[in-house]
């Protein structure tokens, strides 16, 4: 059985409806979702229960509704026999183990913010047959603070061979006129939030245009309206473009030339990956997650994240520090830092050709058919 709280959008349900598709032709496989509405992702041919309990109103509301869930999930796992629960995210995460009978329990850990509710990953983690985490560093942060029974480390998958036939398909018109601009493409993909850090790159792309033309391109759901004021503050505006959520991101992917990963946190970074498989070099700070542990072999040697490293797969720079800063006459170190080394992908072509082969390659290892071995060879230890 696999839990999960909605299948509209984001990354840990887009894994859920992966691991269903992919699991489904080895097992029995069963999803249980809290709320259908919206679904996006493809779960044709798994077998699909939709509570239709989805968020409540008010502390009582959200209670009551946690048992509501609690026992309908403990009957269906009574009804099929389930031997094995692997639950996404942490509300999903509270109803496997509450519902827990005879069943294996995972509870799947997959943005690294889930770390800081201490109180409720104690209760897991005490509960709990299996944490998965979704990083290697994540995973010993929790056996550190937490002790699970047992512990493992997933990475995302994402379906190459799907992500570059994609790429190869047309883009919207309505951005043609960006694209003809001069200037060579900065990308980079998140939804509009804080911890995505994008002011950090729009004044980082800003110092790079004083010696290279250069234009942004930032995808993801959101209003943006306070980023656009930025880079219009900068004499950037026309240079700058914020498509919001496409069906096939690959594509604008494609027309880029190098990709940027400013993020406070990570819990895996699913977009860096798709970005290299159609072959952009990458630039990103080495903040948790995931980063270290996709750019460089040996992530543990990166483990100062205030200096810049050459990694083996694309560049890390240090994190950023101070509180979100919109000021478009105030630029940090960090920003500097990080468009010196944008630059450097820009201006050295031998520099930028081994990191766009080193992207390719790197990709193939968070294949599909890499996490579908993987995960098999976990279920087959626990059930």
């Amino acid at each position: 059985m696999l839990i999960v709280p909605m299948l509209d959008q984001g990354g840990l349900e887009r894994v859920c409806a992966a691991t269903a598709q992919l699991l489904k032709s080895e097992y029995a496989v069963h999803l249980v979702v809290f709320n259908g509405t919206g679904m996006i992702y493809d779960v044709s041919g798994v077998d699909l229960t939709d509570l239709h309990l989805g968020a409540a109103d008010g502390r009582v509301g959200k209670v009551c509704n946690v048992f509501r869930r609690v026992r309908r999930v403990r009957k269906l796992k009574k009804q099929l026999g389930t031997q094995l629960s692997y639950s996404f995210g942490p509300t999903a995460n509270l109803v496997n183990v509450l519902s827990k009978r005879k069943d294996f329990t995972w509870a799947g850990i997959r943005g690294y913010g889930a770390l800081n509710s201490k109180g409720a990953m104690r209760l897991i983690c005490c509960m709990v047959d299996r944490v998965v985490s979704c990083t290697r560093v994540m995973e010993q942060q929790i056996q550190r603070q937490f002790h699970p029974k047992k512990s493992a480390a997933l990475y995302n998958p994402c379906d190459i061979r799907q992500i570059r036939q994609q790429s190869l398909l047309g883009t919207p018109p309505e951005f043609d006129s960006f694209f003809a601009r001069k200037g060579k493409v900065v990308v980079s993909m998140g939804r509009e939030h804080d911890v995505k850090g994008f002011w950090h790159l729009i004044k980082a792309v800003s110092l790079v245009r004083t010696d290279v033309p250069v234009k942004l391109m930032i995808i993801g759901a959101g209003d943006y309206s306070a980023y656009r004021a930025l880079a219009d503050n900068l004499g950037m505006g026309e240079d700058v473009l914020f498509t919001g959520v496409q069906l096939n991101p690959f594509a604008l992917l494609k027309k880029a030339d190098l990709y940027a990963l400013t993020s406070e946190s990570e819990g895996f970074p699913n977009a860096l990956i798709e970005a290299m498989a159609v072959g952009l070099p990458c630039v990103s700070v080495n903040c948790l997650t995931g980063p270290a542990e996709i750019l460089h072999e040996d992530y543990e040697q990166c483990n100062d994240e205030n200096r810049t490293v050459y990694a083996d797969y694309g560049i890390l720079t240090g994190i950023f520090h101070g509180s979100k800063d919109m000021d478009a006459l105030r630029f940090t170190k960090e920003e500097e830092r990080f468009a010196a080394e944008l630059k450097t992908l820009l201006r050295d072509e031998a520099v930028y050709r081994r990191y766009q082969e080193a992207a390719k390659k790197r990709a193939e290892a968070f294949g599909m058919e890499t996490y579908l071995e993987n995960i098999k060879g976990l279920i087959e230890k626990d059930i």
